[in-house]
């Protein structure tokens, strides 16, 4: 399936990240929360602490760093209106806004990306990545460190839909993946200076995943699904370390790394499978952990919890498979698609134990409990909502909600 790969030997670790920050898509990448006393029942009517306005429309997840939520947004007709805004986290009360033009402008509509693009944050500053082509940094003031025009330097975004990625980020680097309709490229932007760090061009392959990094004795690898390949490049240089092809239906899910496995999420059957590290020559058949050949998934990326995997299809129907070995254990239907990627929570930090939240574009978000061989639902909780449930952040004591023009704040957060 996967052939003309060469693969380096090393073990890829997902990591439970601490319930403090938030700090980019799926938080570190793996949507893992070890945040304290997470709630677990909401509603119109009970557990909301706070609710926001965001200035413009979006579909990316907020996120957060000690004190604060940022988020971005678009405004107009085509889009060029860019917004990024921050809010205070214990209250919802609004901080700032910097607005800017962007270079690339697409006719708004229901078919086009509103600001897909999650930011990241660390302690320094907050990455915004807009389908213009803008790519910004902001201290947590609200002040610009620097600013840059990929439409501008590279050429247009090409296809019927816009981009839909999301950076990921390094200790020093800001990392986006361009794969759409026209010759793409991966980059690796220096946080301090907006310069790039290194560039590796790429064939025309239209996709909306995002990259994903992982971490092995120090060294940063950059794993990629995107749209008939899985591949893996070095964060230092962008050297390729590994690489195949041959999947099919893998455009939109980010991959998951899991201790020595990488899951491979797609829309097609038969191609929702694992991907064990450490192999050597040429990836071949035998190189694949396992495939869950009854398992679809779509919008959102895989969840591994404990000793389960779970997808999301598009028409709502959650799958649990083993992790060891791709078995099927139990589905669920869940009521509505999910945008959102699910998010699973350790529970040593609470009495609910260890369990997995499944956020609805309508609104309703399920809460499965984890290591069961049946689908145990513990809350279904209602929100009603002007627009989608896009993403979600987790931190100590709180869920908070994005939808297009709103941040709802579920809990009670403990800063």
């Amino acid at each position: 399936m996967l052939h003309r790969s060469l693969i380096l030997s090393f073990l890829l670790v997902g990591t439970v990240i601490a319930g403090a920050n938030w700090p980019g898509f799926r938080g570190t990448g793996d949507s893992l929360s070890d945040a304290k006393n997470l709630p677990l029942k909401w509603s119109d009517d009970e557990g909301i602490a706070w609710t926001a306005d965001i200035k413009g429309y979006g579909q990316s997840s907020p996120v957060v760093h000690g004190d604060k939520v940022f988020v971005n947004s678009v405004d107009g007709k085509d889009k060029t209106t860019l917004h990024v805004s921050a809010f205070e986290l214990r209250s919802g009360k609004p901080l700032w806004v910097k607005t800017f033009v962007g270079t690339q402008g697409i006719e708004d509509s229901d078919y086009t990306s509103k600001a897909p693009g999650t930011p990241c944050v660390d302690d320094k500053a907050v990455y915004a990545f807009f389908e213009s082509g803008e790519l910004i940094a902001l201290d947590h003031d609200g002040n610009t460190l620097w600013q840059r025009s990929l439409t501008k330097e590279y050429g247009n975004f090409l296809g019927n839909h816009g981009v839909g990625c999301s950076p990921a980020q390094t200790k020093d680097k800001i990392i986006v993946l361009i794969d759409h309709d026209g010759p793409g490229y991966l980059l690796a932007i220096d946080k301090a200076t907006g310069k790039n760090a290194w560039k590796v061009d790429r064939e025309k392959r239209v996709s909306w995943s995002s990259p994903v990094v992982a971490t092995r004795d120090g060294k940063e690898i950059i794993i990629l699904s995107s749209n008939g390949v899985a591949q893996g490049f070095s964060a230092q240089d962008g050297k390729r370390l590994w690489g195949g092809d041959g999947v099919q239906g893998n455009t939109v899910a980010a991959p998951t790394v899991a201790g020595d496995l990488i899951i491979i999420s797609s829309s097609k059957e038969g191609y929702n499978f694992a991907l064990k590290a450490g192999t050597q020559g040429d990836l071949k058949d035998a190189d694949i952990r396992w495939r869950a050949e009854n398992v679809v998934g779509s919008f959102c990326s895989p969840l591994v919890l404990g000793e389960f995997v779970y997808f999301v299809n598009k028409v709502g129907v959650a799958f649990c498979v083993k992790r060891a070995t791709g078995e099927d254990v139990w589905l669920q239907r869940l009521g509505d698609s999910c945008w959102a990627s699910p998010i699973g929570v350790s529970g040593k930090h609470d009495e609910h134990g260890e369990r997995a939240y499944f956020f609805t574009k309508g609104g309703t978000t399920l809460v499965i409990a984890g290591g069961g061989e049946t689908a145990k639902v513990l809350a279904e909780n209602k929100l009603t909502l002007e627009g989608r449930q896009y993403g979600v952040a987790a931190v100590d004591g709180a869920f908070v909600i994005r939808s297009g023009r709103k941040l709802i704040c579920v809990g009670a957060p403990s800063r």
